[in-house]
């Protein structure tokens, strides 16, 4: 007998609260990458990466002016009735991705960050997955003004830059991006913060730290994002440890990460489709052990 969880009759009472309306069956492509952004949210919750707060969204692979994310639930709750299909263009929703009759103003109330998303894929045409999460050990880079550098293979994506990747300091924004009557609550509200923190990207890093927030993820492919997001939490656990080693070591050293060639070619094959479907297969298996994260769109 199946259980009948909380976040199921959530879910029914939100449809009885609706109306059904019309359930569609999107393209394939998309349901597939509905699929994994679903697998995605549970992951990143299971990883520790993301808590009750953080999302990942994709680009529409039919419509490349456009994104799917979940209107504003906690990620492990995400599920297919939760997917909601964005313009690019002012992060405008346009209808829930799975029940074309709710459109517009009916979609229920989005992410008030969905504009961190909206804008990197403005900035990115490559650019495909997003992750924005408020990890715990990556905040205390940013805190302390200290840019994160390649510390292992699976984490070249974070890079080599000279001074570590970048940090988006929402507090040093000049009054033409955050006036003085605007709330300075470090959320990334409007277009022009959005595009103000797609700005602080550098080349040689995926990764953009924000300081006293969390930081922001760009990638390839959903999954590519996550795992990007994964080890990026990952690394910031190896050069914290190892700052600390260096400064109890004789005539101290903080840590100076890999050569770039290194974690250039380290990335290359690190997130392969062979390695990273390795990783994502197992993530998948852990997440679909435990009835809190539904994937209804192929369970």
């Amino acid at each position: 007998m199946k259980i009948v969880t909380f976040q199921t009759l959530a879910i029914l009472s939100w449809q009885v609260c609706i109306g059904y309306g019309q359930v569609v069956s999107p393209s394939t492509n998309v349901t597939n990458v509905a699929i994994d952004l679903l697998d995605g949210s549970h992951i990143l919750h299971f990883l520790d990466v993301v808590d009750a707060f953080g999302h990942v969204s994709a680009r529409n692979p039919d419509n490349a002016s456009q994104f799917i994310m979940s209107f504003a639930i906690a990620p492990a709750l995400a599920t297919s009735q939760s997917l909601v299909t964005y313009e690019i263009d002012n992060a405008t929703a346009v209808q829930l991705t799975f029940n074309t009759s709710v459109t517009g103003d009916a979609v229920p109330s989005g992410f008030l960050e969905r504009y961190i998303h909206s804008q990197i894929y403005n900035a990115f045409p490559n650019i495909t997955g997003v992750v924005h999460a408020h990890t715990i050990n990556v905040i205390s880079f940013a805190a302390a003004e200290v840019g994160m550098r390649a510390q292992m293979g699976s984490a070249g994506s974070v890079g080599t830059l000279a001074n570590g990747t970048p940090i988006f300091d929402f507090d040093s924004l000049p009054t033409s991006i955050l006036p003085e009557n605007a709330p300075h609550n470090l959320l990334i509200g409007n277009e022009v913060l959005g595009d103000a923190l797609a700005d602080t990207f550098q080349n040689g890093s995926e990764v953009v730290l924000m300081k006293g927030h969390g930081m922001a993820i760009r990638g390839t492919s959903v999954r590519n994002a996550v795992f990007r997001a994964f080890y990026t939490m990952q690394n910031a656990e190896v050069q914290s440890t190892a700052t600390l080693l260096g400064a109890l070591a004789l005539g101290g050293q903080a840590p100076v990460g890999l050569p770039p060639r290194v974690a250039m070619d380290a990335t290359v094959t690190f997130e392969s489709d062979s390695l990273l479907s390795r990783a994502w297969a197992l993530w998948t298996a852990q997440v679909d052990q435990l009835p809190l994260y539904v994937n209804d769109l192929r369970s």
